[in-house]
């Protein structure tokens, strides 16, 4: 379903994105990142830790950022695992609303730096220096069905050949409700989310992506149903903050605006909203899925018409492989 605009301006401006950027969204953020931590374990899987630990045997600090980094709880895990691994590496994070970043006091505890980035804009990218780790989680939010490959394009700019890029997002396509007979307001009203958000189909837009440009690319489904009950009634609570925070800023667009999302106008999609916050209240479950995508960046671009999977060692006339395709197996 298509959404149109009566000028330019306004058109921008709903574009960048759809959920909210205030004090409950950093709230929400942080429920967010924690559920998911839940859900995945660790956050930086196996394979980013051997690449991260082989960069500091060779007295380097590996370079790790963050885009869309929000309140930064994705680093902060990263930071702690990493200590635990005893690798001491340079972590940044990227937000286009440093309104949600930490307090300057926590990035200093953590050694973390929060620097503001737009991630449709190819000349901001230019200036942040290259990284051995990219990583992104939940942005399809802020990114538009024609603005998937500009953006995925900036990221792999500042990825260092043979570099690691994490992509996790969750899929709204393969979410399911505990009951839908009985929560047909939730129902309802995540099927109009699915127009504010301007969906897509992530799951295989991301992996022609990654395909198409990286190496070793796998892909991994987790899901709130393998949690335990306490953490899917956190997850109700995330998914009714959400929701609100969606509605609230499809409203501001008015009655024009909401039209196209199948209603009369604003003051029934706040009902409607009222509805699905108390469906939550009442034991509604919205499952959530999420895929993480990784891929390494091929080593081609540093060194032209040479195999990126094997090296050949010329003293025992064996081919040896790169330590790329070390990252491979364990990715695979």
């Amino acid at each position: 379903m298509s959404v149109e605009f009566r000028n330019e301006e306004e058109a921008k401006d709903y574009a960048n994105y759809t959920l909210g950027v205030d004090d409950d969204a950093q709230k929400r953020l942080v429920l967010q990142s924690g559920i998911t931590r839940e859900m995945m374990g660790v956050v930086l899987p196996p394979a980013v830790i051997a690449h991260l630990k082989a960069i500091s045997e060779k007295g380097e600090r590996p370079r790790i950022a963050d885009v869309g980094t929000g309140p930064g709880n994705w680093l902060f895990d990263a930071r702690a695992q990493l200590r635990e691994a005893g690798i001491s590496a340079i972590l940044d994070g990227y937000d286009l609303y440093p309104s949600l970043f930490p307090s300057e006091e926590k990035q200093k505890a953590e050694d973390i730096k929060f620097s503001e980035l737009n991630i449709h804009t190819r000349e901001q990218f230019e200036s942040i220096g290259k990284y051995d780790v990219m990583h992104i989680r939940y942005l399809s939010a802020g990114i538009g069905p024609e603005q998937w490959d500009a953006a995925f394009d900036n990221c792999l700019s500042v990825i260092k050949p043979g570099g690691i890029f994490v992509w996790e997002e969750l899929l709204l396509e393969k979410m399911s409700i505990n009951d839908p007979a009985t929560w047909k307001n939730v129902l309802r009203m995540f099927k109009l989310n699915w127009s504010i958000l301007r969906r897509n189909d992530v799951d295989p837009k991301l992996s022609a992506l990654f395909g198409e440009h990286l190496e070793a690319t796998t892909r991994e489904e987790f899901t709130t149903k393998n949690l335990p009950e306490k953490w899917q009634r956190m997850q109700a609570v995330n998914m009714s903050m959400a929701t609100k925070e969606l509605v609230e800023g499809a409203s501001k667009h008015g009655d024009a605006v909401v039209k196209h999302l199948g209603l009369e106008n604003v003051e029934e999609l706040q009902a409607l909203l009222k509805l699905t916050q108390q469906d939550f209240r009442d034991g509604c479950i919205l499952h959530m899925p999420v895929n993480r995508w990784m891929g390494v960046k091929p080593l081609a671009g540093e060194n032209p018409g040479r195999p990126v999977d094997d090296t050949y060692n010329p003293d025992s006339g064996k081919a040896k492989r790169s330590w790329v395709e070390s990252i491979r197996r364990l990715l695979c």
